[in-house]
């Protein structure tokens, strides 16, 4: 008979509101913890993925920039640099110069006016 009297006062005092709400608040704070964890998981995985990308991309540049060099390296190569970045030629290249025909429209073409010009020339006409 004691040994139900005491199971039954343990049973009284583990569901008690007083407990029932101090085990409620230790659940919401390990709660709490465990979904601070798994954001910090995700934003590391996140940031992972960037950093794994940039690595990617210096890996194409850094491969880019040795087959520049070693183009720079050869005679050919330096050559053509120069071309580019200077607009010059060898002795005896000749260069031709292509002009477009679009430059050389008038000043009053219709088309490059304000619509209020328009309308003024239409009125007065051409002088």
């Amino acid at each position: 008979m004691k040994e139900l009297q005491r199971k039954q006062g343990i049973r009284r005092i583990v569901y008690s509101i007083p407990s029932l709400i101090i085990l409620s608040i230790i659940a919401l704070i390990l709660t709490k913890g465990a979904l601070g964890v798994m954001n910090k998981e995700r934003t590391s995985s996140e940031l992972s993925k960037d950093l794994e990308e940039k690595a990617a991309a210096l890996v194409l540049r850094e491969q880019e920039l040795r087959e520049g060099v070693r183009r720079l390296e050869t005679e050919e190569g330096i050559k053509d640099e120069i071309r580019e970045k200077f607009s010059v030629t060898e002795e005896g290249e000749l260069v031709a110069v292509i002009i477009d025909d679009r430059g050389a429209s008038s000043s009053t073409d219709s088309s490059t006016l304000p619509w209020y010009k328009k309308l003024w020339l239409a009125i007065m006409g051409d002088k």
